[in-house]
């Protein structure tokens, strides 16, 4: 671990000594990734009806898919608005359950926002930090004119108690083709109760080439996340009930269920995509219209030292020359009236694409407890070691580590390289080695190590539509011939429809996929102090969902129905017992379960933005539906609303004031388990609802030219002994606090 982040730091060193070489440079390149009628749509809106920010000029950003690396337009982060929700575990819209404290384990009350399946990581200790980690997709790789730095900082509350963020991303270009760029998080937050700290880092080194030929994309990742667990408070009634203690405890008071247990997780991803195409040169005129090739200039004569005219600006026509006076080329190409010219496009025909992923991950479980299974304690479970002393049966440390490498071979025949063919036809392979293993301590001074080995040959295709201006498809199949997990498949398809309508365009995207999967290797597999099972026998899931979004102007409406054959989850088990106070506490247990009967969820989404002058209300209102709320709990009614009023004071600061709340309806929400640092379903017999319980934010945010800066107070309705203030049981939100932001963007 320490040589990764000795080399990060080195990397990054020398990153900014290369700024020095490049910083006097003033690199103009078009923006070669996007098509303006591509352009990235806030929430999902119609980019006719959007409205523009202030992006700094001459940075362009977009985003690659994982699997191919297809670029993906995307809008570097300089909107101002919703600033104050940025840093916010929650989400922006607060449909996120955490346990309180900043980068805190999160899951989405949405269903379409959870699960597993065959194309996600395997090391799915990680997913539950997706608020600080994010995937492939997210990853904003940049082109600039010059090199672009942003700072951001986040801050809250104080020394004891307090949260702070920081954030930098420096990008710069070494020529037209060639983009640089690093970006560092740090989090640290101190946590308003008891052993609940966190302190994540990510520090990313990132490049790109675009050429007509080659494009290359790459990236290394290095992570490191600590989270301290406190299992939750001993009982809800010190934040519901307080008068009923003899002790009214402050949130640094309260007595928790651990004391001295730690999730840690470091990472190591290192990632490369590239492609070489093989085409034909074609000319279009002024008008767009395929041509024939241009023939040889006849030109007047020019001085020795004149360069050549650019081949992108050929024409059939002698040019024009200005009697007494010599002409270059580049003279000669300016005087040209644009109806003459002719413009160079390359077309591919076909191209070989490679994508490799390394992956070096480790998750370790430190909980040094004074309780032992004939004693009150938080642990139910204490599998190893059989033959240690007694007084070593009641300490936890185990460490479970995943390695995986992957590569994808892919070619592809591309769309519009004839008049006959009407879509991009892909083939592909893809090779997985996936190698787990836990570590223990087995007896006394000696470690036993139990390791499992997995590879998977992959074979796939896919066909797709992408030049047509008002309809877009793709369709993907793939299936796995090798292995544990022959037969298991995965099909889905995309289609976007885009209608004109009264001067703006009516969207319509309808996703759907049938995955036939196995579970993943830590649901079938773990050897822990803790928890401890061995499951090679699960079936497969079987899991359909169908997914449709319109939107239009300022309203979109999400519609999504999914299927579940054979649902794998992870479920708790509580054992009761008196503890301190006469409170009643509980041993914990954790194992996996797999439902007998299918699962149907379905879920409606409305999300709408009212502005009237100065004015503005926006909602998102959803409704969800289950079969089964025992085997995967969803609230029925989630909403989020947000009132704020934007003006301009001076003309030039941008101001939005206003104030938003998130609520969602009572049900069994699932609980964390710090053993497997995951969500599991409750125990059903001890299961508690929460819910009914708004969460109300009040702020004013600010742009000035390019730094934004918030200030907000949030949890503004929280009252000692009133309410449900939880969204995790047994994990109660922070109380009221101020929060301040500020992010800085320069351009040199």
């Amino acid at each position: 671990m320490k040589h990764f982040q000795t080399i990060l730091l080195l990397s990054m060193l020398m990153a900014f000594a290369f700024i020095n070489v490049v910083k006097a440079q003033n690199v103009h390149t078009l923006n070669p990734y996007l098509n303006n009628d591509e352009q990235n749509r806030k929430s999902g809106f119609s980019n006719d009806s959007t409205e523009t920010t202030d992006v700094p000029e001459g940075i362009y950003a977009w985003r690659i898919n994982e699997r191919f690396g297809d670029i993906i337009p995307a809008s570097y982060d300089t909107i101002p608005h919703g600033f104050q929700n940025e840093n916010q575990t929650y989400g922006a819209n607060g449909h996120y359950n955490f346990t309180g404290n900043l980068g805190a384990p999160r899951i989405s009350r949405y269903f379409t926002e959870q699960g597993t399946n065959m194309q996600s990581h395997p090391f799915i200790f990680t997913q539950p930090y997706d608020f600080f980690l994010k995937s492939t997709q997210d990853l904003l790789f940049t082109n600039t004119k010059s090199p672009f730095t942003n700072l951001s900082y986040h801050s809250c509350g104080n020394k004891q108690n307090g949260e702070d963020r920081i954030k930098a991303l420096f990008s710069v270009n070494a020529g037209k083709k060639l983009g640089l760029g690093f970006k560092a998080d740090y989090l640290y937050g101190r946590g308003y109760y008891q052993a609940q700290s966190t302190a994540h880092f990510d520090g990313t080194l990132y490049a790109s080439y675009h050429d007509e030929k080659y494009q290359m994309h790459t990236y290394f990742q290095h992570t490191y996340l600590k989270n301290r667990e406190n299992g939750g408070i001993e009982s809800d009634d010190y934040v519901k009930r307080p008068e009923t203690f003899p002790t009214r405890y402050g949130t640094a008071d309260m007595p928790i269920n651990l004391d001295r247990a730690w999730n840690k997780i470091g990472g190591n991803l290192f990632y490369l995509t590239h492609r070489y195409s093989l085409g034909f040169d074609r000319y279009r005129d002024a008008k767009g219209r395929v041509v024939p090739a241009p023939k040889p200039l006849v030109q007047a004569p020019v001085a020795k030292d004149s360069t050549l005219l650019a081949a992108d600006t050929l024409t059939h026509k002698a040019q024009p020359r200005i009697p007494g006076k010599e002409h270059n080329a580049e003279e000669l190409a300016n005087a040209i009236p644009d109806s003459m010219k002719i413009t160079r496009e390359f077309v591919p025909v076909s191209s070989f694409i490679h994508t490799m992923r390394i992956d070096d991950n480790t998750r370790k479980f430190i909980a040094n407890q004074s309780n032992s299974i004939n004693d009150g304690g938080y642990f139910n479970d204490f599998f190893l070691p059989y033959n240690r002393p007694v007084e070593y049966t009641d300490s936890a440390f185990e460490r479970t580590h995943h390695l995986g490498i992957e590569n994808t071979f892919a070619v592809e025949l591309h769309e519009g390289m004839n008049r006959w063919m009407k879509m991009g036809l892909r083939l592909y392979g893809k090779h997985e080695y996936h190698q787990f293993s836990f570590r223990l301590p087995y007896i006394y001074n000696l470690a036993q190590k139990t390791r499992f080995n997995e590879n998977y040959i992959t074979v796939g295709g896919q066909l797709l539509s992408q030049q047509n201006k008002f309809i877009r498809y793709n369709v993907l199949g793939e299936v796995r011939t090798t292995g544990t997990d022959w037969g298991e498949f995965n099909t889905e398809a995309n289609l976007q429809l885009n209608i004109p309508l009264k001067r703006d365009s009516l969207h319509l995207n309808v996703n759907a996929f049938v995955r036939n999967e196995r579970p993943s290797f830590y649901y079938r597999h773990y050897i822990g102090r803790n928890a401890n099972w061995n499951n090679p026998n699960l079936d497969k899931m079987l899991h359909s969902r169908v997914q449709g979004i319109l939107s239009y102007k300022d309203t979109r409406v999400r519609v999504s129905l999914e299927n579940v054959q054979k649902y794998i989850y992870f479920q708790e088990t509580l054992s009761p017992f008196t503890g301190t106070d006469n409170v009643t506490s509980y041993h914990h247990s954790v194992g996996v379960a797999q439902a007998n009967k299918n699962l149907q969820l379905l879920e409606v989404s409305l999300m709408h933005h009212l502005h009237l002058g100065i004015f503005h209300w926006e909602n998102e209102l959803t409704y969800q539906a289950t079969t089964n709320s025992d085997v995967y709990p969803v609230p029925t009614f989630n909403a989020y609303s947000n009132i704020y009023l934007l003006f301009r004071i001076a003309k030039v600061l941008r101001t939005e004031l206003g104030a938003d709340v998130r609520y969602f309806t009572r049900y069994k929400a699932p609980t964390y388990s710090p053993i497997i640092g995951q969500y599991a379903v409750q125990d059903g017999n001890y299961a508690v609802k929460l819910g009914n319980y708004p969460i109300v934010n009040a702020y004013v945010n600010f742009h000035l030219k390019r730094t934004r800066f918030y200030l907000m107070a949030s949890h503004l309705n929280y009252t000692s002994g009133a309410g449900n203030p939880f969204l995790v049981p047994h994990y109660p939100l922070n109380r009221m606090t101020i929060h301040f932001g500020i992010s800085w963007n320069f351009v040199n």
